[in-house]
């Protein structure tokens, strides 16, 4: 079986909700890959903000405030975009610059000229 390990980028409630569903991998009996939460990021590096994931994922080995730092760590291979949408452009373009497989909330980018530029991007990187 292969393992797929996974950043999260934005802790609140859709990294939550894709940490869980990540948890629940296992009822998925035919699937031949599994995915492992492997580092955690948000703005508000505290206790209160990350202990859930510390405490629900002992396979988190880094926890920090710097999106780059995730899109830069070797031992992420993908990661889960969870950020307000004023923040997509910026965030989604580094991911695809790093080479790095990412899952994004709708929409991607606030406005056409964002997602124009995320597109591009896209394309840029296929």
């Amino acid at each position: 079986m292969k393992t797929i390990r996974f950043g999260i980028i934005g802790l609140g409630l859709m990294g939550r909700e894709f940490a869980s569903a990540a948890s629940r991998w296992c009822h998925l009996t035919d699937m031949e890959i599994r995915p492992e939460i492997t580092s955690v990021c948000d703005r508000t590096v505290s206790e209160s903000v990350t202990g859930w994931f510390t405490s629900n994922f002992p396979s988190v080995h880094q926890v920090t405030d710097d999106y780059r730092e995730v899109l830069h760590n070797p031992d992420v291979d993908a990661v889960y975009i969870a950020v307000p949408h004023n923040l997509h452009e910026g965030i989604y373009m580094a991911a695809t610059e790093s080479g790095k497989h990412f899952l994004g909330e709708k929409p991607f980018g606030i406005d056409k000229k964002a997602n124009d530029a995320i597109a591009d991007m896209l394309a840029k990187h296929p």
